[in-house]
């Protein structure tokens, strides 16, 4: 795991807010494309996904997705 990933999931509170995130993720890297596309102007295509306490934004490019922002409510 790149060291920012492993730095942004050790700023998580606790270890079920980490595995909420990464439960997320997996989702994201299973289905890139099935979630909304929030994107404000024309260029890489960004989509939000929500869990139940924590949400990503990503981009998508060729099959891989690339995490912009993490965050968990609480």
């Amino acid at each position: 795991m790149e060291r920012l990933a492993r730095e942004v999931l050790a700023g998580l509170p606790d270890d079920e807010a980490r595995f909420e995130v990464l439960e997320l993720l997996e989702c994201v890297q299973n289905n890139p494309r099935g979630y909304p596309d929030v994107r404000e102007i024309v260029g890489a295509e960004v989509r939000e996904a929500f869990g139940q306490c924590c949400w990503v934004r990503y981009a998508v490019h060729d099959g891989a997705i690339e995490v912009r922002d993490i965050g968990r409510v609480g």
